[in-house]
């Protein structure tokens, strides 16, 4: 089980983070196929606004292409993998491709805002002082190399950087714990599954990371909650409050908070399939 959230701790990096737009949430609802395309045209036209050294543009380069791989590639992958292993190794292939591009933007972020940073290596070892207007970049470059390490499938190249993404989210947390309705504590529940220093404390830990994020978004994550269902209940094997959770998010009004309304989408299609997959996940 250890092995497995190692694999897939960061399916619900982002969820709450999509910056809300009508159009993209309408196609997202009704034509995926739409919202996939007009997507993977903003993330063409971020990359290409990348002519100069401006941390902004690489930071929203960063975000649009790690929130576009996990929506679109690995949610496929994801489910490709259990009906054709090898289709879905080629989707993970290609999702981790964009992942490699998101995390080279996302460091060149980073180091235009702090140039004493060369590489990840000394990102942790150096004194540097990061600030609130650090956080989004911090906390973006986890997602991506998260997405990285999920994409894989275990490579050791990639599974040995989990302490990095460790560091970017626990220093976001220490600077501002309620970014973006407690993203960081949402992305936390299924990092911190995946975790081996905990001394068994895994699902503690967790559990207070998804109380924060539910805090945090009033109730209104539904990303959280199918991180939680699929990260913690799974592992303890409580059929009637997965079941019971995955529910509730589909119970849920997704348009209540605009800012969470197309993570909240994704999320809902994640809950109809881990139900429909409960007499897999259960024994």
């Amino acid at each position: 089980m250890l092995i497995k959230h190692k694999l897939h701790f960061v399916s619900f990096f982002l969820l709450n983070l999509w910056v809300s737009s009508c159009t993209t949430a309408y196609y997202l609802e009704h034509h995926p196929g739409f919202a996939e395309d007009i997507f993977y045209r903003k993330v063409l036209s971020a990359d290409q606004k990348l002519i100069k050294d401006d941390d902004k543009l690489f930071l929203e380069a960063v975000k649009l292409r790690t929130q576009y791989t996990y929506a679109f590639l690995v949610e496929k992958a994801d489910r490709m993998i259990e009906e054709d292993y090898d289709a879905g190794k080629i989707l993970y292939s290609h999702a981790q491709s964009s992942f490699e591009k998101a995390i080279s933007h996302g460091k060149k972020a980073l180091q235009i805002r702090h140039p004493g940073l060369n590489i990840m290596k000394s990102l942790i070892m150096e004194d540097i002082t990061f600030t609130e207007e650090d956080v989004p970049y911090l906390y973006w470059l986890g997602a991506a190399m998260g997405g990285a390490i999920s994409s894989s499938r275990g490579k050791a190249k990639w599974v040995i950087q989990l302490p990095i993404v460790g560091y970017l989210l626990d220093t976001s947390l220490k600077i501002d714990p309620s970014w973006n309705n407690g993203a960081i504590h949402s992305a936390l529940i299924s990092y911190t599954m995946a975790r081996t220093d905990l001394m068994g404390k895994n699902v503690e830990k967790a559990t207070q990371h998804f109380e924060q994020a539910m805090n945090y978004s009033k109730g209104l994550d539904a990303g959280a909650k199918v991180s939680y269902a699929e990260n913690v209940l799974i592992s303890l094997q409580k059929k009637d409050e997965f079941g019971l959770l995955l529910k509730e998010v589909l119970n849920m009004d997704l348009e209540k908070d605009k800012n969470l309304v197309l993570g909240n989408i994704i999320a809902r299609e994640r809950a109809l399939w881990l139900l429909s997959r409960t007499n897999e996940l259960f024994y």
